[in-house]
């Protein structure tokens, strides 16, 4: 999957988990997204293949009903000419900061380019310092790198005050922060590409600024200093000039020769040259080599992008695409379930499923009843029910809960549902309600289950939901 489709797929999955209410996309259309992306791609189409051309379908639908999405949904096309833009910049910085003023004296222990060099191979320092330190995933790129990526994140901000409805506000909030947690190691390889770009550039400025300059000016070279002799800065120019020494042939004079130019100067071609060369060395190549490594990062991150399948969003869409509708088992404890709360649970599971669901209703197991009924068709899921209006008991219900949890197959989750509704008719009385909640919850957690409340006859059905597929989505 490359950038493009995770950066969709990030954004349908905002999209629809901030649509609680269905206002955005219903339920039909989340049916007809699975469908049509399915027969698009096939039955025997890879797993990343189907999600993207889903969240395509999504997003080409959408923007026909909330044109503003399209202000977020496409990566931006401005980034293309980043590159250029750094790399013309650099070289104009470099290339004016050459300029070594109205004397056009080049002071040897002093050029404008040593600082360039400084600066260089410190950064050479950090990056091998970095390079040889264990890997770890959490570890925060550098405060320059980290603002250029802060800038590149740019890219996902939106105009969130003009988007309606209020889901679509929602939506975009939770997409900016997701994508910019999956997105930053793209983002750093794409900072580190620029910053290489240009420290190669401002050098290769620099080299260029000197030469044009020196064709219709002439530049002296001499030395100046306090503290050392010549023969000091015959040594110090040997090995900051070793590079370019090698490269052009250019021997650096020795400590008679230096002092014979300390007051008035010779002319700097030869110095400039060596100067020039030493930079190629020591600064434009490097850079270019680190440029084309993070380039190649990039492009395989971009590529293929490092998008986790397997959170419980994903496998919800990929159980339905492959299986079809979701089977799942409700076993109620010790009542007869009414029609309503039927209905009710129903439509709860349906909304958590894409496909649907195949709810078996199981006869109710009798209280204290130490058998338990077969539930290996609900490979989507256990629904474990029982009555608000019952007592609940550590050795009836919490045992029932503990052996279900125990015999379920591995991987199968268990979702453990109170039906309030016969409870709430007879009680209108809040602090009652809460009271008999806490003392089933204390006798279901000691089971080490953690019960959801419902009043199925007239669910809630956006909080439900949102309980209902954070435990279908745990692992039993």
């Amino acid at each position: 999957m490359n950038e493009r489709s995770a950066r969709d797929v990030v954004l349908v999955q905002a999209i629809e988990s901030a649509d609680a209410s269905r206002e955005v996309w219903t339920d039909d259309d989340r049916a007809w997204a699975l469908r049509t992306a399915g027969e698009i791609v096939g039955e025997d189409a890879p797993a990343d293949a189907f999600l993207a051309r889903r969240a395509a379908l999504v997003l080409e639908r959408l923007r026909g009903r909330f044109p503003r999405i399209a202000a977020f949904a496409p990566l931006p096309s401005a980034r293309g000419w980043t590159s250029l833009v750094v790399a013309v910049g650099a070289f104009v910085v470099g290339a004016l900061g050459a300029d070594v003023g109205a004397t056009r004296t080049i002071n040897l222990l002093a050029p404008p380019v040593l600082a360039l060099f400084a600066w260089n191979l410190a950064v050479y320092a950090v990056l091998l310092v970095h390079a040889w330190q264990p890997r770890r995933p959490a570890r925060k790129p550098g405060g320059l790198r980290r603002a250029v990526a802060r800038w590149l994140r740019g890219a996902t901000r939106m105009a969130r005050a003009r988007l309606a409805p209020t889901s679509l506000v929602l939506a975009a909030q939770r997409f900016t922060g997701e994508w910019t947690r999956l997105a930053m190691p793209l983002w750093q390889q794409r900072a580190a590409r620029l910053l290489h770009v240009g420290a190669a550039c401002l050098a290769l400025g620099m080299i260029a600024g000197l030469y044009l300059r020196g064709i219709a000016l002439e530049f002296r070279a001499n030395w100046q200093s306090t503290f050392l002799g010549a023969a000091d800065v015959s040594r110090i120019l040997r090995v900051v000039l070793a590079p370019g020494e090698w490269l052009t042939g250019i021997r650096v004079p020795d400590a008679a020769h230096l002092q014979a130019i300390a007051n008035g100067g010779e002319n700097a071609a030869a110095w400039i040259h060596l100067y020039a060369a030493t930079i190629f060395l020591v600064v434009i190549a490097p850079r270019v080599v680190l440029a084309a490594i993070a380039w190649l990062h990039e492009r395989r991150l971009a590529t293929r992008f490092p998008l986790p399948l397997d959170t419980p969003y994903v496998d919800r869409l990929l159980r339905a695409w492959r299986e079809g509708t979701a089977p799942i088992v409700v076993v109620p404890y010790s009542f007869d379930v009414p029609n309503v709360s039927r209905e009710g649970l129903a439509r709860l599971l349906a909304r958590v499923h894409p496909a649907g669901v195949d709810v078996n209703w199981l006869a109710p197991v009798a209280y204290g009843d130490d058998t338990l009924p077969d539930t290996k068709g609900g490979s989507a899921g256990i629904v474990a029910l029982f009555n608000l209006s019952a007592t609940p008991e550590p050795e009836a219900q919490g045992a029932f809960v503990a052996a279900l949890r125990t015999a379920a197959a591995a991987g199968v989750p268990i979702v453990t549902l109170v039906d309030t509704s016969q409870f709430a008719a007879r009680f209108t009385d809040a602090r009652r309600v809460s009271e008999r909640e806490r003392a089933w919850r204390n006798v279901l957690e000691a089971a080490h289950a953690e019960p959801i409340f419902v009043r199925l006859a007239q669910p809630d059905e956006i909080q439900a939901e949102s309980e209902l597929s954070r435990q279908l989505d745990r692992i039993a």
